[in-house]
């Protein structure tokens, strides 16, 4: 009996352990803010540019994506803007991924940290020929490796500095997840681990 109750328990613990909270990370004119004047928005699309990324939109400070869109803004080569999404971690990353597209190229900070440089080498001829670009071939993919030794417990800071290159839209669109571990997950660990113990004990 007391062998089947501490298998119970080892069982237990580590099935609910593997429940994860997922804090998504999604442009939008809610979720980000910019560095201008300007409150963020959501714009139409260049017909150039790919489709947003799945649950997100394609943001700016003002109407900079479609040029055939009414008060369309024409961004001036040499334009740098911060676009910042904030958000909160309990516990460590267990995983984590983000998709980032932007118009004509964009680097990728998290909690003052560079992940990815902007390509301000060109060429652009839809926005960057390289990532991080407007088409999902010049996409910036990044992975838990490359971004799990940069977050925090608490507030974190995602940026992205875009610049206008060689083009007149201008524009970002990001998409990804963080997954931690749930609220009293490690208590839940502790109780399969207990349950293995006993198991040991009992032979």
């Amino acid at each position: 009996m007391m062998k089947r109750l501490a298998a119970l328990f080892f069982l237990s613990g580590l099935l609910l352990a593997a429940k994860a909270d997922n804090v998504p990370i999604t442009s939008s004119a809610t979720n980000t803010t910019n560095s201008t004047a300007s409150p963020t928005r959501n714009i139409d699309t260049n017909p150039a540019w790919a489709g947003p990324l799945g649950g997100s939109s394609w943001v700016s400070f003002a109407s900079t994506g479609n040029p055939s869109d009414p008060g369309f803004k024409t961004v001036a080569n040499g334009t740098e803007v911060t676009f910042t999404d904030t958000f909160d971690l309990s516990g460590p990353v267990t995983s984590a991924y983000l998709a980032v597209l932007a118009d004509d190229t964009a680097s990728v900070w998290l909690n003052g940290h560079e992940v990815y440089a902007a390509n301000l080498a060109g060429p652009y001829p839809t926005c960057s020929a390289k990532a991080i670009g407007c088409l999902l071939t010049t996409a910036g993919l990044f992975n838990t490796a490359q971004l799990a030794p940069f977050f925090v417990d608490g507030v974190n800071k995602l940026q992205f500095k875009v610049y206008q290159e060689g083009g007149s839209s201008f524009g970002l669109d990001y998409a990804g997840a963080v997954n931690t571990p749930e609220p009293g997950t490690f208590c839940l660990l502790g109780v399969g681990l207990l349950g293995l113990a006993l198991l040991k004990i009992r032979r």
